[in-house]
């Protein structure tokens, strides 16, 4: 029996939710409202109704309480078992009772299911973040983020008038990394970030603070808990590699789909090393996938335009240019879902 209880009522809150979401858009039409009414009575009815009636039940219902605003009587619903509704015995009574219908009950109801649907997509992104932060521990073993990586952070980047403009759009992008994020629903249909575009482009000529902005995001995120990948294009690519060596425990689908899914994939110094026929497609494969679901990226580069494609187009044995098909629309891709942010100025390492 209780076992009954808990599926009337998860199908009463479903029913309910769905109807003010519907009221909450100006949409609810007579029609809708009678099939629902029809569909609930199967499996519950009012106190006052059954009482009237002559029902049986297992308790007393409860009081009936006042709308705190216009002063209506508000009961409370029991619960009937479909199978033996001839019986006019209620076994359970909800122990909420029906919502009021006046203008400020329905304001207050449709902030207090706002405040439950933001705190249910807050736990469903956490534990997300953790099925992902266990997968790349597992299958990568780390963020890629080592050794003087670490200590890039926007704490020791040295801010001057030159770069005090790229480094506020990096903070401030890390800081509100949440609004990059793609929104899931429960039936897991994918809505855009509240900011488009939603990634970062760095391009500069070379030491003048791209790569430790790159990083200073995945550190900030990696210590707020947030999932990072953060590699250079030939190091992702290679990782792909080392699962066709037949002792590695992962695939290269596994790789593939923690790239995809990863909350945010940093792509350090992308056009660097010229990319073979496999990994100018890999590459394109992973970055169009993080395109089509929403998924934010950060690239850092030397090149830009023309140069970047150039650079990205894989060579055949002869040392001439093959197709740049798919470095054009990886290209293309990025310019798309990322904020560019030009860093040209003289390097920093050669005013040491």
């Amino acid at each position: 029996m209780e076992q009954i209880a808990n599926i009337l009522t998860q199908m009463i809150d479903s029913q309910q939710e769905q109807r003010e979401k519907t009221l909450s858009q100006g949409l609810y039409e007579q029609k809708s409202s009678t099939s629902t009414n029809q569909s609930e009575e199967q499996f519950k009815i009012r106190s006052d109704i059954a009482i009237a009636e002559g029902w049986t039940y297992n308790e007393e219902p409860p009081e009936p309480k006042k709308c705190v605003y216009c002063n209506k009587t508000l009961y409370h619903y029991g619960l009937v078992n479909p199978l033996e509704k001839q019986a006019r015995h209620i076994f359970l009574w909800l122990p909420e009772p029906e919502r009021c219908d006046c203008g400020q009950a329905r304001k207050y109801w449709e902030q207090v299911d706002a405040d439950k649907k933001a705190e249910e997509e807050e736990r469903i992104r956490r534990e997300e973040q953790k099925r992902i932060q266990q997968r790349i521990n597992k299958l990568i073993k780390d963020s890629g983020i080592r050794g003087r990586f670490l200590n890039r952070t926007f704490e020791t980047f040295q801010v001057n008038d030159v770069n005090k403009h790229a480094y506020r759009v990096a903070k401030d992008y890390a800081d509100n990394f949440a609004l990059m994020l793609p929104k899931k629903s429960p039936n897991v249909i994918i809505q855009p970030p509240e900011k488009e575009p939603n990634g970062l482009f760095f391009t500069g000529s070379y030491g003048t603070g791209k790569t430790h902005l790159a990083a200073a995001i995945a550190n900030k995120l990696l210590r707020e808990g947030v999932p990072v990948i953060c590699m250079t294009m030939i190091d992702l690519l290679a990782r792909i590699k080392q699962t066709y060596d037949r002792s590695d425990e992962a695939t290269e689908a596994d790789i593939m789909r923690i790239y995809e899914e990863v909350p945010l994939l940093v792509i350090d110094d992308i056009g660097s090393e010229q990319p073979t026929e496999w990994g100018a497609t890999t590459i394109y494969a992973i970055i169009n996938a993080r395109y089509e679901a929403y998924m934010p990226i950060v690239v850092t580069t030397n090149y830009a335009g023309d140069e970047l494609i150039r650079r990205m187009t894989p060579l055949g044995p002869s040392g001439r240019p093959l197709s740049s098909k798919n470095a054009e629309k990886t290209v293309d891709r990025l310019y798309e879902m990322c904020a560019g942010v030009e860093m040209n100025w003289e390097s920093w390492r050669v005013k040491r």
